[in-house]
């Protein structure tokens, strides 16, 4: 393996550790309000309710990067 190879692997592993403890992070903080499962969403998190969700945020990221390392193998190998 290159060192291409090699440092796209570490970006992504980072990118999907931070992701995980993020989450990890909101699954907390939403265990802090005790009971109140119909809570009012925050006007930034309406207007960018994707954008914000750090599930999809990781998915796109990963998948993003899986068409990355598919387009460099195929400029590469072809």
């Amino acid at each position: 393996m290159n060192l291409f190879v090699n440092a796209l692997s570490i970006v992504i592993i980072g990118i999907l550790a931070v992701s995980l403890l993020y989450t990890m992070y909101i699954a907390r903080e939403k265990k802090v309000v005790e009971g109140e499962l119909d809570t009012k969403i925050e006007k930034p998190v309406q207007k960018h309710i994707y954008v914000k969700n750090p599930i999809f945020l990781s998915y796109g990221i990963f998948f993003a990067l899986v068409l990355f390392i598919i387009l460099f193998v195929m400029i590469t190998f072809l």
